[in-house]
């Protein structure tokens, strides 16, 4: 979903594993946000507008507001070191479908998914988006209409600057949501208080797998200065 105020002017993309579910949940439960849409808008059999990271022009191409509606708002999204992402992205995958091998096509050998398989999974999905061209259809259509990006290594004070954009004096705390399980003591920023560390995201990270994430995230790694911290 997008999250929408008329009263506080603005609009947030939730842009996928940038604690993007946190701020919407903030935003509807603290600055008068509300779901755009509610629900998944489909016409003749094609899905207009996701439930689910709904992005600008789905949210044109539903009919939700127009071009001249959402010029007048305050677009905000979030941002996240793309190889820092995709281990969450990976872990939170394989926690879901653990127990059906037939989810990790990409193994090439009998070993179970695990830490050590992320290579073979970044490799398979870095294909996979390269033939849909993902990058453009995903991320970058997120950031390209966002008038603020809240980049997900510093999560409060990129939503501070937010609210005081919008007009907000008083500081919001973002609420603690859905952060990915096997990095809960990882630190992440939407954590209140940071536990004992685990595996820093390099060490999941081989050089034909760091190769793969410079080639199909160069955009956002040097819009943003993202690189792989090894």
């Amino acid at each position: 979903m997008a999250v929408y105020s008329a009263q506080h002017r603005y609009i947030f993309f939730a842009n996928p594993q940038t604690a993007s579910k946190a701020i919407a949940l903030t935003l509807r439960e603290c600055l008068g946000g509300v779901a755009l849409p509610d629900r998944e808008i489909t016409r003749n059999g094609k899905t207009l507008a996701r439930l689910h990271h709904t992005t600008y022009s789905q949210i044109l191409a539903a009919g939700l507001l127009t071009e001249a509606q959402l010029a007048e708002l305050f677009k905000v999204t979030c941002v996240r070191n793309p190889f820092d992402q995709l281990v969450s992205k990976y872990i939170k995958y394989c926690e879901r479908f653990g127990g059906d091998p037939a989810k990790f096509p990409w193994l090439v050998d009998e070993a179970p998914a695990g830490e050590h398989s992320f290579p073979q999974w970044l490799r398979w999905l870095g294909r996979r988006y390269e033939e849909i061209d993902k990058l453009r259809n995903g991320p970058l259509e997120f950031l390209a209409h966002a008038d603020h990006v809240i980049r997900f290594e510093a999560l409060q004070d990129g939503f501070d600057e937010f609210t005081r954009r919008i007009g907000i004096a008083q500081p919001v705390p973002i609420i603690v949501h859905n952060i990915t399980k096997g990095r809960a003591e990882a630190g992440e920023p939407a954590a209140p208080v940071v536990k004992k560390k685990k595996k820093n995201y390099t060490e999941y990270y081989d050089d034909a797998s760091v190769a793969v994430v410079e080639r199909l995230y160069a955009p956002i790694l040097e819009r943003f200065g993202y690189r792989f911290a090894g």
